[in-house]
């Protein structure tokens, strides 16, 4: 609310120069919400005319005034806290007044309507945030709506103004809006092996009530943690409350990598922030909370698939590791075999060779931490326990499935009361149990596959198998109560806790006796074969037919066992003379021997066969296709090529596999699949 004082004079107007012109006013201008620098007015006062000039020649004293009032627009923004800049546009009507006006003769109050209008600077001086002294040049403008228009025409001058402002000054503490009580603002302590986990789940929950009369919108919740974090984590945003309300806001957090440089258990202070929109204006309000930050190696068992994020599968050193186990025993795995199977039981007996063994936490016991959701535990990270060569059943189940998913196995977490220990995916079909056990409760059958579980923490005081039976046992001992037991497989698990970041460094290891490492696989291999054979054995004795033989011969063949694959398919060809088809697999087994002389002599006995029709197509395919590998192997390449193009005549599809054996020249199956690089055995 405003007072005005004008003096103002006449502009172009010989009239209007006789006059000594002052206007008093008074003005009312409401700051537009959201926009307060525009602001609609009121205004209204007297302009009086004093007449100075001389009656002689003018004959009459044309003191008059106006009673006016009208509306417009002020526009004002302070420069500074003690300075405003602004101007005004106005437009009303009048109401002239002359009492010493004789007209026709008639000396009565004379007047009329008029059109009002002016345009006006504004600089203003705030002593204090509720008083203004301003100075204001102005022009105006008079238009008449009757008769008398003798002083229409524009004034000018410069006036003074108080203008008192209503309400409290926001940048005093006492009157900054603070709509926003905050309550249940708790964190319970993080982990930053879960770094990943609170991108997507809440860290945390935040109670906001609204303690004001008047609503609040355009809310945006944002959460900030200074240095492990790169960016506020905006919470929420465009939410309104009315007064009283009160909503619940999830707090999802997105640290940066340096949490993982924390050791132990970090006090950390976060901030809430809270921006919105009261009466008006844009408030900013800050909470400080505080929580501790666990470090990378920590974790509760309230969700089991925590375990996951430890599993580092990209680790070079890991990697390196794996690569140096593959590369030690890629001359004496069975091509025939689960390659799944087999590295599995390579990993086991390196990791033996190394030194790991398996150690109670001393401080925190899996058996008394598993199903404590409150108490932290500490899983090491592959790397630390390979360096370490210790480890709880948990640190040795991350090492052993971070091993094998770093050559892309995949593999799982088993929990049971107590304990973890994990299974692996042998990528053996369910239905061929017995290319891995005669019991079928030694797997786990998962979509169709075969897992094999395995009891990490009997490396370097058991064997691979007895590790295997031990954890097939612990698993199955529960199918009366599988709500005891929990499989998760590690890539679903990791989809919700994503792997820990690393800072990748040299652990410069020694991997052991590569020569003891290959002699233990070798071992294993056999006393594994032997566990397989020996029950199809017995049934080829009690059975004693060609075909029993046959089958048996084809097991101990793909299971290496090659001296007694022969003798298996020899005592079918005793049995039965004509049965073509252990022949044939025998010309297979002389191929794996080396002997592709003898093989070639075999197989070309059995094509004579195979031209008289006496096998089934799918035989001869299988025949030609051993033919055309035998030929390869003795560098015949023209001939190899030669009985490519028969089995191909076949099955076209099939043959695609082996599109090498088309080639004029060696060495072009090393771009081919496993499979194509294999004889075929015949089960006719």
């Amino acid at each position: 609310a405003g007072v005005y004082y004008r003096q103002l004079s006449g502009i172009g107007s010989k009239a209007l120069s006789n006059f000594s012109i002052n206007e008093i006013s008074g003005e009312l201008r409401l700051p537009l919400p959201g926009i307060p620098a525009l602001q609609p007015l009121l205004r209204g006062g007297l302009i009086s005319y004093g007449f100075t000039g001389s009656l002689a020649e003018f004959k009459q004293d044309w003191t008059h005034s106006h009673f006016f009032g009208g509306t417009g627009l002020a526009y004002c923004t302070r420069i500074s806290r003690e300075f405003e800049l602004g101007a005004e546009l106005f437009g009303g009507v009048s109401q002239s007044n002359f009492p010493e006006l004789t007209l026709n003769g008639v000396k009565t109050p004379q007047g009329q309507l008029n059109a009002i209008g002016s345009f006006s600077a504004r600089l203003a001086l705030n002593p204090s945030y509720n008083l203004s002294l301003s100075v204001n040049p102005t022009v105006n403008y008079l238009h008449g709506l009757g008769p008398l228009h003798e002083y229409d025409g524009f004034t000018f001058g410069v006036g003074f103004s108080g203008v008192y402002r209503f309400g409290e000054d926001p940048d005093i503490a006492g009157a900054a809006i603070r709509a926003i009580k905050f309550s249940g603002t708790d964190i319970p302590p993080l982990f930053a092996a879960m770094q990943s986990f609170y991108v997507k789940n809440p860290a945390g929950h935040i109670t906001i009530t609204n303690k004001e009369s008047y609503p609040i919108t355009d809310l945006q919740i944002s959460f900030m943690q200074a240095k492990f974090m790169d960016s506020p984590s905006l919470e929420t945003q465009d939410l309104s409350l009315e007064p009283g309300e009160s909503t619940e806001i999830p707090l999802y957090i997105t640290f940066n990598d340096k949490i993982f440089t924390t050791e132990g258990i970090t006090p950390l202070t976060g901030e809430i922030i809270a921006n919105y929109t009261a009466k008006g204006r844009s408030v900013e309000q800050k909470l400080s909370v505080s929580y501790e930050l666990h470090d990378s190696h920590s974790l509760t068992w309230n969700d089991d698939r925590k375990a996951a994020a430890f599993i580092t599968s990209q680790d070079s050193a890991v990697r390196n590791y794996s690569s140096f186990i593959r590369q030690l025993h890629k001359d004496h795995t069975q091509e025939y075999m689960s390659s799944n199977f087999q590295f599995a039981l390579q990993v086991y007996n390196a990791l033996s060779e190394l030194g790991i063994l398996y150690q109670i936490d001393p401080t925190a016991p899996f058996t008394e931490v598993k199903d404590d959701t409150l108490i932290v535990d500490s899983i090491s990270l592959p790397r630390e326990t390979l360096k370490r060569q210790t480890g709880d059943c948990d640190d040795l189940t991350v090492l052993y499935c971070t091993i094998l998913e770093a050559v892309g196995i995949e593999t799982a977490l088993i929990t049971v009361p107590g304990h973890i220990f994990c299974a692996f995916n042998s990528d053996v079909a369910s239905a061929d149990y017995q290319m891995l056990n005669p019991d079928r409760t030694k797997c786990i059958s998962i979509d169709g596959k075969l897992w094999v579980p395995v009891e990490v923490t009997m490396i370097g005081k058991g064997s691979f198998i007895e590790s295997w039976f031990q954890a097939a046992s612990s698993y199955s001992s529960l199918d009366d109560s599988p709500e005891n037991r929990r499989l998760y497989e590690t890539r679903k698990a990791q989809a919700v806790y994503r792997p820990i970041a690393l800072q990748e460094t040299d652990l410069g290891l020694q991997y052991g006796d590569s020569k003891k490492i290959v002699d233990d696989f070798v071992k294993e291999m056999k006393t594994f074969s032997d566990l397989i054979l020996s029950p199809m054995k017995a049934h080829a004795e009690t059975e004693n037919s060609a075909r029993s033989w046959n089958k048996f011969g084809i097991s101990a063949a793909k299971l290496g066992a090659l001296s007694t694959a022969e003798s298996a398919f020899d005592a079918a060809l005793k049995k039965k003379q004509s049965y073509h088809t252990a022949r044939m697999n025998l010309g297979s087994v002389y191929s794996l021997m080396g002997n592709f002389e003898q093989a070639l002599e075999t197989f070309i006995k059995a094509e004579k066969i195979a031209e008289s029709g006496k096998i089934s197509k799918g035989s001869q395919f299988k025949l030609y296709l051993n033919i055309s590998k035998t030929y390869y192997e003795l560098n015949e390449t023209e001939k190899a090529s030669e009985y490519f193009k028969k089995s191909n005549e076949i099955d076209p599809e099939k043959s695609s596999l082996y599109s090498y054996l088309g080639s004029d020249h060696v060495g072009a199956r090393a771009s081919e699949t496993e499979e194509a690089g294999r004889f075929l055995f015949f089960d006719e």
